[in-house]
């Protein structure tokens, strides 16, 4: 698997970037390794790679300041490293690196992005959803017995608000032209409902749920029963995520 952690030490990217393991243990250096030593900190030392940690500003005498954030305390690690003399591993873990300014050297300088850390076909950044993911949605509900987890999504009011106009009654699930597509929007409705729902009924199951009274008649999901299972079971809380329902007769099957 890829990485795309937002840094990386120069001695990490000397490594993977010929396919080492920087935790690897060995006697000597691989001579790519040592060459991208070289090639990184000489890119730092030269104002063309932007360090985190090896700043190239000038600290004065009575700053307070760490000196070790200024590449010119190390300044004879660095020559002894770009020189092939000495590598310093303690100071090529100390030197942090960017994903974004380590994207912008490579390109100033005509080198392919490293798979290893901006593999093909992967998004640059992460595009986070208007109104955020689920991950942002879950919060805290109080499990039925001491010791449970139990957690449930809140779907923004800007969401709902965005997708269908009039509320939920039958007539008002009116699409507008930038809003999803009609099993989209009743998998928001259904899922809206039964979050209300469980905060009234929270020992209600996943199969009750389908067939309740409100879901079947305002969510819209009337035309789309094999999926509505599976809507639930999204935002179902989880202690009622492993409760089977009552065993199903030949007239709820239409429902599943």
């Amino acid at each position: 698997m890829a990485l795309i952690t937002d840094e990386l030490s120069v001695w990490d990217i000397s490594h993977r970037w010929i396919s080492y393991d920087p935790e690897g243990f060995r006697f000597r250096y691989p001579l790519g390794v040592k060459d991208n030593f070289k090639l990184l900190f000489e890119a730092i030392l030269h104002g063309e790679l932007f360090c985190q940690t090896l700043i190239l500003a000038k600290r004065p005498d009575d700053s307070k300041a760490d000196p070790k954030y200024y590449i010119r305390t190390h300044i004879d690690e660095i020559y002894d490293c770009i020189h092939g003399s000495a590598f310093n591993k303690k100071l090529l873990k100390w030197a942090l690196i960017s994903r974004n300014d380590f994207k912008e050297w490579c390109e100033h300088r005509s080198i392919p992005l490293p798979e290893f850390w901006f593999p093909p076909g992967w998004k640059y950044e992460f595009e986070q959803p208007e109104f955020g993911t689920r991950a942002f949605w879950a919060t805290h509900m109080e499990p039925a017995e001491p010791g449970g987890f139990a957690i449930r999504f809140e779907i923004p009011e800007q969401l709902k608000d965005s997708k269908w106009t009039g509320g939920y009654s039958d007539d008002a699930l009116e699409l507008d032209s930038s809003s999803l597509r009609k099993n989209q929007l009743a998998k928001l409705c259904a899922q809206q409902l039964a979050i209300q729902i469980w905060k009234e009924s929270p020992e209600k199951t996943i199969s009750e749920m389908c067939r309740d009274d409100l879901i079947q008649k305002y969510s819209g999901a009337a035309n789309y029963q094999s999926a509505l299972p599976k809507w639930l079971s999204e935002i179902a809380p989880v202690n009622i995520k492993g409760k089977r329902g009552r065993p199903r007769k030949k007239s709820d099957e239409s429902l599943d």
